[in-house]
């Protein structure tokens, strides 16, 4: 070969006969089918150079001498060290491109129409490159199960071979694309791992023994299936075969379920969910298994494969029986990447693999707004009127918080990032349309509906592979991990609500099923819609009594924001509604204001000196009020915003930031040991769940620092959802009571709950006409101060007030 000069270009290393002889010895290893391979074994063993005719040796050697080079250009020789001792190498198709840039193109082509020999000729190049530079592979010991009597491929006395995985991202192709026309070419597919079986060996090469001369034939297998052989080597008659499993090879073998991603399915559908996600089988072997979970969002490149339904179809005997013609796809996997394991080790790609550069231009002009959350949320759900707050409370919860991690090489979690959103309210208020916009706008969003979900369609299942083993399938909130869940109709789901207990707050999912024991990572924020026990609030009753049936208690302290959206009588409202509605029927015509994004109408005070300085302060529900629905952005730029800053933003809190939300905490703890029964519970979940919505406020701005301004920004978040329950009346009012002692009860307890907490006993009659309600008549009214003035409970001062007596 090394006279040839046709195998390897001139001026450059050309191998020795000692070379040649290794070549001779993994030629057949690598490409165990050619033709030539077994013919040419035993004769290039002799006389060597004996393949230097062979179109695949020739190319490996090339690929040899490149991968040499290489390694006199830069540090080389660790990675092919590396690569003999582990037996894999990933290279990026760019990566091979520049090794040999003459054939460019050409490599692009091969990969994709002849992956088989492509792959195993650069393994064969890289392998002899190891060698040739006297890199030694280090000694593997290989484990016998017992009583298989299977050997292990690589064993002592069998070269050792080195798989290629070659990461294509041009090659990338939707799962529903996955038809006949790309049987045996290279794809890469995106999607969720749904299922994985558990690892088993695959034979790939069998020793027979003939049971009257004893002679041993050798037999490979392929894609599974093996025959036994038709003649005995030694011509023998009526010789039997019997199977030698000490002397039989095997791979590790497993096979996993890959599922198309929601976002990939919403874009092929044009829009919601029309039809079932497209999932496709694919086979892990040797160093591939294990490398994904359930859960896990991976990019798998392999070569796709078919193969039949079922055997023979009966009617006839022996191999000429006739067999199906319908065939399946699956695929053949040989690289994989695991977008979950690369996030949770702290790696995130380069701006340039993340992001065009038409769209960081967008985020720069962006950036230079006053202030970004205001449009954000006028971006957000543009046909649903109003309701400022909840969707500002919805795009932190996407952005969420930065999450603690313990320092090592595992980083455990130690406090959640996730924020969980916890929407109650009355029927008809666009709950339903705003968990599933939400949905669409993350990258990972599952949206389900609670009265058809059970606990093993959210956390995970256990079914039997068609071998008969159990395996594990991923439910919907292992599917969301790093994503969203939104749980609509939270309220029908029952018992089954008890399954997000571990999930919303330890984000993992225990499974103990069919002898199936392990824990799967449930990163995921949940997002849940529910209606009262009764279908609409009820003001006579107490929280808890609105709440029961509901979920528990233990659950409802894991929501970090609690919404009550509740239809109130405000004919200025209402009006504004009707026109909203009306105009989103009309074509051409706009909800909204005109005028573009940064028109200098809202003032940017939460980025100024004077916000921190509590001067110029206006509420966040008005400055998202001011931004018209126009001026919001379009659902693409919107989304690769919010990609942008989950990911490369991480703020910090302030010394500013960290005082106001400690005062407010305690302010909301001395309040809540001060009421009686039927409050929403203040514990340290509530301190943390401030610290996460500060951080996802500062984020929604690109800031490295939280701000006291975005602390008060996310109180009156937090108070504009949570503060109703001052409203209800701590003690339920006994229906069949007339007017005036309902109003009686309720003023009651109105003034027993200030003097508690610290409040005068005096009272104007203003403020009680206030409490006692809407729709109150003044002769009810008069009533009620008549029944408190006659035990001496209520009397009048000589200013003209009421003194309260308890």
């Amino acid at each position: 070969m090394a006279a040839s000069g046709s195998s390897v270009p001139s001026g450059v290393w050309q191998p020795s006969q000692q070379d040649l002889l290794r070549l001779a010895e993994l030629f057949p290893v690598y490409f165990p089918d050619a033709a030539s391979a077994q013919e040419e074994r035993s004769d290039a063993r002799r006389r060597g150079g004996g393949l230097a005719e062979v179109p695949e040796a020739q190319e490996a050697m090339r690929w040899c001498a490149a991968f040499r080079a290489g390694d006199a250009a830069g540090a080389a020789a660790p990675t092919l060290a590396a690569a003999l001792q582990a037996g894999r190498a990933q290279f990026s198709l760019p990566e091979l491109r520049a090794l040999r840039p003459a054939s460019g193109e050409e490599l692009s082509a091969r990969l994709r129409n002849q992956p088989e020999s492509f792959l195993s000729e650069v393994g064969l190049g890289l392998h002899m490159a190891a060698l040739t530079l006297g890199l030694a592979p280090a000694p593997r010991a290989v484990a016998t199960p017992q009583g298989s009597g299977v050997g292990v491929c690589g064993a002592e006395g069998s070269p050792e071979r080195i798989d290629v995985e070659v990461v294509a991202p041009e090659l990338d192709r939707p799962v529903e694309a996955v038809r006949s026309e790309l049987i045996d070419r290279y794809v890469g597919l995106s999607g969720s791992v749904v299922r994985a079986a558990n690892v088993a060996p695959l034979i790939t090469e069998l020793s027979f023994t003939c049971s009257r001369c004893s002679s041993e034939v050798q037999t490979p297998s392929k894609e599974g299936r093996f025959e036994f052989p038709s003649s005995c080597p030694k011509k023998c008659r009526f010789a039997r075969f019997s199977v030698n499993r000490d002397k039989c090879k095997a791979i590790d073998w497993q096979r996993v379920r890959l599922q198309e991603d929601f976002a990939e399915l919403n874009a092929a559908s044009g829009g919601p969910q029309r039809r079932m996600p497209r999932t496709v089988d694919c086979d892990l072997k040797r160093g591939l298994v294990g490398s994904c979970v359930p859960g896990d969002a991976v990019t798998l490149y392999g070569i796709v494969r078919c193969m039949p339904t079922a055997g023979p179809t009966g009617g006839g005997e022996g191999r000429q029986a006739p067999g199906r013609s319908l065939y399946i796809l699956y695929l053949e996997v040989k690289a994989v990447v695991n977008n979950r394991r690369k996030e949770a080790l702290g790696g995130t790609g380069s701006l340039e693999e993340d992001f065009t550069p038409l769209q960081l231009e967008f985020i720069r002009e962006f950036h230079r707004e006053k202030e970004r959350l205001p449009v954000l949320v006028a971006s957000f759900c543009r046909h649903i009127y109003g309701q400022h707050l909840v969707k500002a409370a919805l795009i932190l919860a996407l952005l969420g918080g930065v999450p603690l991690r313990a320092e090592g090489v595992e980083r455990r979690l130690r406090r959640r990032g996730d924020l969980h959103v916890l929407l109650l309210g009355d029927p008809g208020l666009g709950k339903s349309e705003l968990l599933k916009a939400l949905a669409r706008l993350s990258p990972r969003g599952v949206y389900v509906s609670g009265n058809s979900s059970s606990t093993a369609g959210l956390t995970a299942s256990v079914v039997r592979d068609p071998s008969g083993e159990f395996a594990l399938e991923a439910g919907a909130l292992i599917l969301a991990d790093n994503g969203l869940c939104c749980i609509d109709e939270f309220d029908k789901m029952g018992t089954d609500q008890q399954a997000l207990l571990e999930a919303m707050e330890q984000q993992t999912v225990s499974i103990a099923k069919a002898g199936i024991v392990c824990t799967l990572p449930a990163r995921t924020t949940v997002v849940t819609a529910a209606n009262p026990s009764k279908g609409n609030w009820d003001m006579s009753l107490t929280l808890a009594q609105n709440l029961k049936g509901v979920m528990s208690e233990a659950l409802l302290s894991r929501f970090d924001v609690i919404f009550l959206m509740r239809t109130e009588e405000n004919q200025v409202e209402d009006s504004a509604l009707s026109r909203h509605i009306v105009l989103q029927r009309m074509p051409g015509a706009s909800a909204g204001g005109s005028g573009p994004i940064g028109n200098g109408s809202s003032e940017d005070w939460s980025n100024s000196r004077e916000a921190e300085q509590d001067v110029g302060y206006r509420s966040l529900k008005s400055r998202c009020a001011q931004v018209s629905a126009d001026a919001g952005l379009p659902q693409e730029l919107l989304l690769t915003y919010l990609r942008y800053a989950k990911r490369y933003s991480q703020p910090s809190l302030s010394q500013g930031a960290r005082q106001r939300i400690k005062e407010f905490y305690l302010k909301r703890r001395e309040s809540a040991e001060q009421q009686s029964g039927g409050s929403l519970p203040v514990t340290p979940r509530q301190l943390e769940a401030l610290i996460r919505l500060s951080e996802a406020r500062a984020r929604a701005e690109l800031r490295r620092v939280v701000l006291r301004s975005d602390v008060e920004d996310v109180i009156e978040i937090v108070q504009s959802g949570s503060d109703f329950q001052e409203q209800f009346l701590q003690t339920a009012v006994r229906k069949g009571k007339s007017k005036p002692n309902a109003i009686v009860d309720r003023l009651m307890q109105y003034m027993e709950r200030r003097v508690r907490g610290g409040g005068g006993r005096e009272f104007r009659e203003s403020e009680l006409r206030e409490r006692a309600g809407p729709g109150v008549s003044q002769q009810d009214f008069d009533k009620a101060l008549q029944r408190l003035n006659d035990p001496g409970t209520l009397t009048v001062s000589g200013s003209g007030t009421y003194m309260f007596n308890p």
